[in-house]
């Protein structure tokens, strides 16, 4: 394994271990949410989700330079998405169900004038299914692979 490779994952293992960190503290905010029904919980929810979204943007990008040795700068989330998955970063229905992630957090971000519908989308699938999500990697020598359990 070359210095550079190896310095390459290590990053990558970094934020792998931020977003897995994240996620976490998404879900506490979460479980707080279920019991006080309070906006400020509510905002605190959105807010680890959209890092959490970001955290998940970043790997992908990571995980292409690491096989690719490169990336297109002005690749969308989506297309980072789709790439990390044609090189083997996840299945398909991580795939699907990180794209829905992004999509979410677009809409949220880029769409200001259907924020509440937005906000509304974001505390339904952190509450119905981010709150069993549960993220690990994979770890060999060669590969580094996503893997996912949903604990509902």
């Amino acid at each position: 394994m070359s210095p550079y490779y190896k310095y390459k994952k290590e990053k990558f293992i970094e934020k792998y271990k931020a977003a897995y960190d994240n996620l976490d503290d998404l879900k506490e905010a979460i479980n707080e949410y279920k019991k006080t029904n309070n906006k400020i919980i509510k905002r605190a929810m959105i807010a680890y989700f959209q890092d959490f979204s970001e955290y998940i943007i970043d790997m992908c990008e990571s995980y292409i330079i690491i096989r690719d040795g490169k990336v297109n700068s002005s690749a969308s989330a989506l297309k980072l998405i789709e790439e990390a998955h044609e090189i083997g970063f996840f299945d398909d229905a991580l795939k699907k169900y990180l794209s829905i992630v992004v999509k979410l957090r677009n809409r949220y971000t880029h769409d200001y004038y259907i924020r509440e519908t937005s906000e509304d989308e974001i505390e339904k699938f952190c509450l119905e299914k981010l709150a069993y999500l549960e993220l690990f990697l994979e770890e060999s020598k060669e590969n580094v692979i996503l893997k996912y359990r949903d604990k509902k």
